[in-house]
């Protein structure tokens, strides 16, 4: 990827930045979550965070009132994801904060330091389903997400069964948060994507999720009916990185 695709990246991030986390949403009707991936070049991971948290300062500084968080990858390469929502795609148009136009050169000398240490960029776009999202308000400090291929012609199938038996069970499992996107850009848009949220790696040790609520026989069951109708999941673990990312001062 060149330099310049690089750096509008960048600058689209710094542009449409809009409210928290992929999993905490202040507004029904900021659904469309951006995820811009970035794998960090080996070596490099140090400084790809301090300039990351001197871009976070400097948005700070500038008084923007885009906010977003950062992930680290658990379970993959050196990588994070950068998240956001908007509430419409005519965002998607806006080429930069006003609130940091004053800064401007600062933040490009910022964004050039970000592109050094990065090795690749990846952006998905989905769209979260407010009928399958719950979210306890407070951003979680881990998420176990899934990416999951649906068969041709059988989202609405597979949508069903988690509208029926997944979000019941995953409210009734304790969890804080939970909920699903459907893909619209950057993967297949036969995939649904979930984010379920975690404190610890020994969550794992016992029934979680809607395996704890549905029990064995239960979870078995509803694997049943979706499994005809899926290519493939894959699960990850992803951190969340309080001093990378940009929150609203607590009130």
């Amino acid at each position: 990827m060149n330099k310049m695709l690089l750096t509008r990246r960048w600058w689209m991030l710094a542009a449409i930045l809009l409210t928290v986390l992929s999993v905490q949403l202040p507004a029904q009707d900021k659904n469309i979550r951006t995820i811009f991936m970035v794998k960090v070049k080996p070596d490099r991971g140090g400084d790809w965070r301090a300039a990351a948290k001197d871009f976070t300062a400097l948005k700070k500084k500038a008084g923007s009132e885009e906010y977003y968080t950062i992930w680290s990858s658990e379970t993959g390469p050196d990588q994070y994801a950068v998240v956001w929502y908007s509430a419409k795609w005519k965002e998607f148009d806006e080429e930069q904060d006003p609130k940091t136009k004053d800064v401007a050169g600062e933040l490009a000398r910022i964004i050039s330091r970000l592109n050094g240490a990065s090795e690749s960029y990846e952006t998905w776009i989905d769209v979260v389903q407010p009928d399958l999202t719950f979210r306890s308000g407070a951003i979680p400090k881990m998420v176990r997400t899934s990416r999951t291929r649906v068969a041709a012609d059988k989202m609405d199938a597979v949508l069903a069964v988690f509208k029926s038996d997944l979000m019941p069970a995953m409210k009734n499992s304790g969890l804080g948060t939970f909920g699903v996107a459907t893909a619209s850009y950057g993967t297949a848009v036969n995939e649904i994507h979930t984010f379920a949220s975690m404190n610890a790696w020994e969550d794992f040790d016992s029934p979680w999720g809607a395996e704890k609520a549905l029990g064995a026989d239960g979870y078995k069951a509803f694997l049943a009916k979706v499994r005809p109708n899926v290519v493939a999941t894959q699960f990850d673990v992803w951190r969340y990185q309080p001093d990378l990312s940009y929150q609203p001062e607590a009130k």
